[in-house]
């Protein structure tokens, strides 16, 4: 099993281990795209999931719930296929996420993935423990 391989059943692995988690996109730079995991996304998330060398997405913005029963962050069977239907250069992976309400999952096309289970707080709050932050967006519109 690669490197890639085994990071993404890790991650994978993560996510399952929560009740329910949903998603969306937190950000995006040009090359790093962040995916933020939550049980509820209006406060914070527990989870984030870094693309970098970002080349191709096919998402929805507004979030998507996954049925964590099941696997929901791993490299397509079909990438051969879709490669050539998303027209993905060579040197880039190809990442999905399994969404419950869409009939289409989430495609990221990149170099690379991270992943970071501090929690992130959408709003500011005063003493933060071990492994917690205030989200850029926060800290970037207070300043």
């Amino acid at each position: 099993m690669s490197a890639t391989s085994q990071l993404v059943k890790e991650i994978d692995q993560r996510i399952r281990q929560e009740l329910w988690l949903d998603f969306h996109v937190h950000s995006y730079d040009g090359t790093k795209l962040v995916i933020a995991g939550g049980k509820d996304l209006t406060y914070s998330h527990e989870l984030e999931i870094i693309f970098s060398g970002v080349f191709f997405v096919s998402a929805f913005f507004q979030g998507w719930h996954s049925d964590v029963k099941a696997p929901v962050f791993y490299l397509p069977d079909n990438v051969r296929e879709l490669n050539l239907q998303y027209e993905i250069e060579q040197g880039y992976t190809l990442f999905a996420f399994c969404t419950e309400e869409y009939r289409n999952d989430v495609l990221v096309a990149a170099e690379a993935v991270s992943y970071n289970t501090d929690t992130v707080f959408h709003y500011k709050r005063p003493e933060l423990k071990a492994n917690e932050r205030i989200a850029d967006s926060v800290i970037r519109n207070r300043q």
